[in-house]
């Protein structure tokens, strides 16, 4: 989806002079005294985005270098500061398509005010809105400034949310943050280092099946066509790897809330010394429109991850789940762009999803998080960084990037090293504790040599990324994509010859005898 295509929609806001005062009724008051709080102001100063501003020294903040600053009180308030840079899109572009959600009302939103204003000399825009309350501390009460700054062409945005019973208080204290707001030069750059040398062995046991990946080896899986939920992968896949003279031990399939597996089709792959990754997807299948994150967190679909929980821990091996993968897409509706930019929103998914697992005692489960390395649209609150949930819950760390060549006006060919490098010094900086895959990835034909192309990613991969203990490819035509593996007999026989090198020959998984 091009964000750019549906601006000119999206600028058709009729700006309401209502304002929003939420009523008395809901969650419970947090006991506020404004002399005391605002006695004892903590001046926050932000080099990499240059603004300052003052705020309650009860609030506590995070920067997180080049992205947001956070403020948050404990069942009171959550405030995440942006300094949105202007290179890329018009401030009209990047507030109405930011906030495309809240016009069309998706995911319950409901649009309570929105107007144009002065703030501090700045052009200002206003948003209130409101969504149903997820969980007795769940903040579903929203006011949204964006301040343009014409001089160094950034839109400032002050994105504040809290309960019915203190948006009052929690907006006037917003309120007196702005009239607190200064900008100045920035002074630090956020850089993220050289990666350090991560070598890691791989030995995860389940009762069953174990997979094994030595430091200096990498896996290699692929996704064949297959019809979701059958597998079918003994009939279209075998007769693809006796030509490779190569078995790949790792498969991978998609699902959406109206998928159910073919049992059998599963157990013979473990059966086959082979490790399923599933990409849990929750939405009902091509259904464009799709918010299905606010009733999965309010347990309406707890019995189908149930049913997933049990029937991936009967496989006996470890089982790969990417939860909402590529979830900073607008392709995707379970992106936080089709809940009024509220990541926590994917968060509070990921966490009910983890749990029912963990409540079935699917301890074989590994759970991968797993953005797309380029965001869509490409602003900082849809950073790959704010979705992420958190060390309690995650197992592994997914890298997803193609090389789309030059079949769309909008392609641009990118060398397999172009791709990685940055995004596996980015992601190392950020993840450094877990282990990386690449969870799908290609390259299109057109465009430039893509035999060169897989021959780089073959000499690349293990050495230059040795935290990159899987990688799967993505072995389909997508569109005008040629992903597939034989797309010219070059590609073919460079990823045949590529097979052959060590770091990707070895037995990686084993399956424990039976005692007696």
């Amino acid at each position: 989806m091009n964000w750019r295509q549906l601006i000119s929609t999206a600028l058709i806001f009729i700006f309401m002079n209502c304002s929003y005062q939420p009523g008395e009724a809901g969650a419970a008051v947090v006991p506020v005294n404004e002399a005391q709080a605002w006695q004892t102001l903590v001046t926050l100063v932000n080099s990499y985005d240059g603004i300052s501003f003052k705020y309650p020294g009860n609030w506590q903040h995070e920067i997180i270098p080049g992205l947001a600053t956070i403020l948050t009180r404990d069942g009171y308030v959550k405030l995440t500061v942006l300094a949105q840079p202007l290179d890329k899109a018009s401030a009209e572009e990047y507030i109405f398509y930011s906030n495309r959600g809240l016009q069309e009302g998706w995911g319950g939103i409901k649009l309570q005010d929105q107007r144009q204003l002065t703030l501090k000399n700045y052009r200002a825009w206003q948003f209130d809105w409101t969504r149903q309350q997820l969980a007795p501390d769940d903040l579903n009460c929203y006011r949204e400034y964006h301040l343009l700054d014409n001089k160094n062409k950034t839109v400032y945005t002050f994105m504040l949310k809290s309960n019915e019973a203190n948006f009052a208080a929690a907006t006037a204290e917003l309120d007196d943050i702005i009239q607190s707001f200064e900008t100045f030069p920035a002074t630090t750059t956020r850089v993220f280092p050289a990666a350090p040398l991560q070598q890691r062995q791989v030995q995860l046991e389940g009762q069953s099946y174990s997979l094994t990946i030595p430091e200096d080896k990498t896996l290699w899986g692929i996704l064949n066509p297959h019809k979701l939920g059958q597998m079918e992968y003994f009939t279209h896949l075998v007769p693809l790897e006796e030509q490779l003279n190569f078995k790949f031990p790792f498969l991978i399939t998609y699902t959406s809330l109206d998928t159910r597996f073919n049992m059998e089709e599963l157990h013979k792959i473990y059966q086959d010394k082979r490790i399923l990754m599933v990409a849990l997807q929750p939405w009902w299948y091509g259904q464009s429109d799709d918010t299905s994150l606010i009733e999965l967190i309010q347990g309406q679909y707890d019995h189908i991850f149930r049913e997933y929980a049990r029937q991936f821990k009967s496989l006996g091996g470890p089982v790969f789940v990417r939860f909402g993968n590529e979830m900073n897409g607008d392709w995707c509706t379970w992106s936080a762009w089709y809940y009024g930019k509220d990541t926590d929103i994917y968060k509070m998914a990921w966490e009910r999803v983890y749990q029912i697992f963990q409540a079935e005692g699917a301890d074989n489960v590994l759970f991968v998080f797993n953005p797309h390395d380029r965001s869509y649209p490409d602003f900082k609150w849809n950073n790959h960084y704010l979705y992420y949930p958190g060390p309690e819950t995650v197992h592994w760390i997914g890298l997803t990037g193609y090389n789309n060549g030059t079949s769309y006006p909008a392609d641009v060919w990118r060398g397999f090293n172009q791709i990685y490098e940055p995004l596996y010094r980015e992601y190392m900086y950020y993840y450094p504790d877990f282990p990386f895959m690449i969870t799908e990835f290609a390259c299109n034909e057109e465009g430039g040599d893509k035999g060169a192309w897989l021959e780089e990613c073959f000499r690349s991969l293990a050495v230059r990324y040795p935290n990159i203990k899987i990688a799967v490819w993505f072995n389909q035509i997508d569109g005008k994509w040629l992903y597939n593996l034989d797309s010219s007999p070059r590609s073919w026989a460079a990823f045949r010859e590529g097979l052959k090198l060590p770091p990707y020959r070895f037995e990686a998984v084993t399956q424990r005898e039976e005692e007696s």
